[in-house]
């Protein structure tokens, strides 16, 4: 959000900085100013949103495995359990 604020900021300084003239032609002109800049706050865009969808990836990578764990975890304790209530059960 932060970035996208920045890029209209900046897109709009740079446009109000040449503004639009009465006649077609020289109107064409600020709009061709523009373009650079808008391209490169697409460029800048389009590089927060690969780096944040590459950190959520990871982010989900990380969570699968701590999920894989605990679920193990969890499969050692019943186990333990298990073999503990049948102890029990034999010592009777």
């Amino acid at each position: 959000m932060r970035t996208f604020l920045l890029a209209v900021a900046i897109l709009l300084s740079g446009c109000a900085a040449n503004p639009p003239a009465a006649s077609p032609p020289a109107a064409r002109a600020p709009v061709d100013d523009c373009r650079a800049e808008v391209a490169r706050l697409n460029d800048l865009l389009a590089a927060e949103v690969a780096e944040r969808q590459r950190l959520m990836r990871a982010a989900s990578r990380r969570e699968d495995a701590l999920r894989r764990q605990l679920d193990a975890m969890k499969s050692i304790e019943r186990g333990i359990l298990e073999r503990e209530d049948r102890m029990q059960t034999e010592a009777r």
